[in-house]
């Protein structure tokens, strides 16, 4: 459950550098809802913020990289921008000093960020090309549901410079993306199908992939105090067990979590899926394996009051094709997906100009 928490805005910040790119086949099909949110009704002009408007920006004194690493179609791949994704990916491991790294390591981590970049600016002046829009009003929804996970303004700012960033570069980078993903859903995921037999096909050959311990399926609502005093994590707490009341009286779960809930979860009525007992904090765990399907609790973590509701559970066995057929029609479709994706950037690649400056996949010393 703690993995839910907080991992928008990383995750928003990498997927606007480098769009959905796998070097590796997918994983085995899970249940995980993807978070979503309304537009709100008003409209608003476009608003691109295409960096190749910008003015280029001279190098920092401390830069490992010039102000422009490459160039695709003429337009340029900023050293930032390739020195940000590297920094993101060593705050993985520690955040280990760049010349403390091997030098093979160093030109791995080049090549494989600046060959996300590129077919990221690919797929970006594709879309734009094709008159793909994304309005101001998009861009701020996905900006809302980034902050409700931060306690304030000034933790997000501060999440924001520990990952070498900033709110207008964040907002540059969810244009980018939204436009990007709105692209790439209309010209290739809303054209993937995938067939029964397709489905019964992956199903047996694969029967370990179905195998599961015993699992629970959550629901949860996650109400985080204002800030750090004792006051606001006395109003937090007062504010959840009034929904734990609502709950008990009969109120509707997933109303409840869609107005209240600042997790991910909440576009999806607080539904987290099944979960194991390794995938789920302890105190989860316990609570979450003792209870009874429909039982609701609330729970105070690190991250806040949770009230949680189990609505079902189930032993240790093999899920049927039926159990599994959303999932893995999901899963089946994203790797069509990808396929495509690959394809596309691929294509766009063998047209397009692309100068690299720096050495890439080579040992590189600043």
């Amino acid at each position: 459950m703690k993995s839910i928490i907080k991992t928008t805005l990383s995750g928003f910040l990498l997927l606007s550098a480098g769009l959905c790119f796998p070097q590796t086949q997918p994983k085995a099909p899970k249940a995980a809802p993807a978070a979503s949110a309304p537009a709100p009704a008003q409209d608003a002009n476009p608003q691109p913020k295409p960096a190749e408007d910008e003015a280029i920006p001279a190098a920092a004194p401390n830069a490992i990289f010039p102000a422009v690493v490459a160039r695709v179609n003429g337009k340029a791949i900023l050293g930032r921008d390739l020195e940000d994704r590297i920094h993101r990916e060593l705050s993985t491991i520690g955040n280990p000093e760049w010349n403390n790294l091997r030098e093979d390591y160093r030109g791995q981590l080049v090549l494989s960020q600046i060959t996300a970049l590129i077919n990221s600016r690919l797929l970006y002046q594709k879309a734009i090309a094709s008159g793909t829009k994304v309005t101001d009003a998009e861009v701020q929804v996905e900006l809302d549901k980034i902050a409700k996970t931060y306690k304030s303004d000034a933790e997000m700012n501060q999440a924001l410079a520990d990952q070498n960033t900033d709110r207008a570069a964040l907002q540059k980078s969810l244009y980018e993306t939204l436009t990007m993903a709105k692209f790439v859903d209309e010209t290739i995921n809303k054209k993937i199908v995938v067939t029964p037999e397709e489905l019964s096909k992956f199903y047996t050959s694969n029967p370990t992939q179905f195998h599961h311990p015993d699992i629970v399926r959550l629901s949860h609502i996650l109400i985080q105090p204002a800030g750090d005093t004792a006051q606001q994590d006395a109003i937090a707490q007062e504010r959840a067990k009034t929904l734990l009341a609502r709950l008990n009286k009969g109120e509707d779960f997933a109303k409840l979590a869609k107005e209240n809930s600042v997790d991910a979860s909440a576009s999806q009525g607080g539904d987290v899926g099944f979960m194991s007992k390794n995938n789920i904090a302890p105190e989860y765990a316990e609570a979450a394996f003792s209870l009874p399907v429909g039982s609701v609790k609330l729970l105070k973590t690190d991250y806040g009051y949770h009230i949680i509701k189990i609505t079902d559970k189930k032993k240790e066995g093999l899920a049927t094709l039926e159990e599994v057929k959303q999932d893995l029609t999901g899963f089946l479709k994203d790797q069509k997906a990808q396929e495509e994706l690959a394809k596309l950037v691929n294509q766009l690649r063998d047209s397009a100009k692309i100068e690299i400056l720096i050495p890439a996949g080579q040992p590189l010393t600043p």
